[in-house]
């Protein structure tokens, strides 16, 4: 019987001894600084800017056949002075309407009934809005294309 307590003290002393050591290196070895939610996999993760809701899209679809596209998109802005300027002045948000309107108007429906598709209409639109708005510090003032929803038929 003194064995077995003898046994079960020290192999109590020695996991303690271990587990203490392991989280002290553990503290020694991980980076220094915070560790907060934007930190992903080594990657630094941005937070979002601020959204603008666009509206909802529906529009024919070019090529043969019967095909619509109906579609809620946001846009992702660099700041938000930019996106102040742009709910304030109801010019920007009406030549933004029309420029999405003439892109979605050149798709056809095989262009758009993938997940690559879809992308690949984000990333038109979005150099599309770059190219006619202005430039904010130096630099592109949309982030980021975000459909809310989007519906090909």
């Amino acid at each position: 019987m003194k064995r077995i307590i003898v046994f079960l003290i020290v192999g109590l002393v020695m996991f303690g001894a271990g587990f203490g050591g392991g989280l002290l290196l553990g503290q020694k070895l991980a980076p220094q600084g915070e560790t907060s939610g934007n930190v992903k996999g080594g990657r630094e993760i941005a937070e979002p800017g601020p959204i603008v809701s666009i509206g909802e899209f529906t529009s024919n679809l070019a090529g043969a056949g019967r095909h619509v596209i109906s579609f809620t998109l946001s846009l992702e802005l660099i700041n938000k002075e930019e996106a102040s300027a742009l709910l304030q002045n109801a010019g920007w948000l009406v030549r933004i309407r029309n420029e999405i309107f003439l892109l979605v108007k050149d798709k056809v429906y095989d262009d758009l009934n993938s997940a690559e598709g879809t992308l690949q209409f984000a990333g038109d639109i979005k150099r599309a809005l770059n190219a006619i708005l202005p430039d904010f510090g130096g630099e592109a003032p949309i982030v980021q294309v975000l459909f809310e929803s989007i519906v090909v038929q």
